[in-house]
């Protein structure tokens, strides 16, 4: 898989549904994420987030600490994505305290342990994402990507702040620089990217091979396209949000998505909308899709 020069939708909790992948990559992404998946809920039989039908494009990523479950979780979808990817940056507390995401930057030999199983086990590109450390004390990014760059890993995703640092802190490209000069395999280059501006920041201050979007993209699918265009030095078009929340809601009803994360994109995609405050506040008590359409013919 050829992992230089895209533009890629991060994995993100509650929000990486199949409508809003599709989205994205109607509006450019090159890589779509899924959402973190959990490796022993999914051996157990869960499979509430494996919401994968037809995309080309899409890294499934598996959150966990034992290497027989990621193992076995990646091998049950292998069939239905492009790629594996083991989260090693997630810092919410509760994933910490189960000891899988961040936490494990503190622990290479577990690391070198999954990605070991992963990529012998396999046969897809196998992909990491991680941190710039646990803490601020803790900055081993480097160290890190050269383990898994070691055991076969296909690229490095990294986010340049340490688990500890909020999102108020710019993101550190020096250490995403530092990690790119110190691999063979692709680096992608994510944080702080919310327009073309910033992912042109992000590629020229750290060297990164791709970007990775989050945030950015929540409530601005076209994000992706915008970006692409502003690297070739044009003006993008100011693109029709409405138009673009109908779209969702069609690959939505195609995918039966539940109403409860229907209604939480429809609010996000009012960002930057004039009235788009008292617009949220209005869909925090809509009931049903019609209720939410009635609304957003109001913008």
């Amino acid at each position: 898989m050829n992992f230089k020069n895209k533009i890629i939708l991060a994995p993100m909790v509650s929000v990486n549904n199949i409508a809003f992948r599709k989205l994205c990559s109607d509006y450019g992404a090159d890589i779509v994420y899924s959402q973190m998946i959990d490796s022993v809920g999914f051996v157990r039989g869960s499979r509430r987030l494996v919401d994968f039908y037809d995309e080309k494009n899409l890294i499934s990523q598996f959150l966990g600490n034992d290497p027989k479950s990621i193992v076995e979780s990646a091998l049950g979808v292998a069939d239905k994505v492009i790629g594996i990817d083991l989260n090693l940056g997630c810092p919410h507390s509760n994933v910490v305290g189960r000891k899988c995401g961040s936490y494990l930057m503190k622990f290479p030999k577990r690391i070198g342990d999954v990605v070991k199983g992963l990529v012998k086990n396999v046969d897809l590109p196998i992909t990491v994402k991680i941190r710039a450390g646990y803490d601020k004390g803790h900055i081993n990014a480097v160290s890190i990507a050269k383990l898994c760059d070691g055991e076969g890993v296909s690229a490095i995703g990294v986010h340049g702040r340490a688990r500890t640092v909020n999102y108020m802190t710019p993101v550190d490209y020096s250490i995403i620089k530092k990690v790119k000069e110190s691999v063979g395999v692709p680096v992608i280059g994510n944080g702080d990217i919310f327009d073309g501006e910033s992912a042109k920041k992000m590629f020229d201050s750290t060297g990164c091979d791709s970007v990775m979007i989050g945030r950015g993209a929540m409530g601005n699918p076209c994000i992706f396209d915008e970006i692409k265009i502003y690297l070739k030095g044009k003006n993008s078009k100011k693109v029709d949000k409405k138009r673009m929340f109908l779209r969702y809601l069609r690959y939505c009803k195609r995918y039966e998505v539940a109403f409860v994360e229907i209604k939480k994109q429809a609010q996000w995609f009012t960002k930057g909308m004039v009235g788009g405050g008292e617009f949220r506040l209005r869909m925090n008590d809509a009931k049903s899709v019609d209720e939410l359409k009635e609304i957003y013919s109001e913008i």
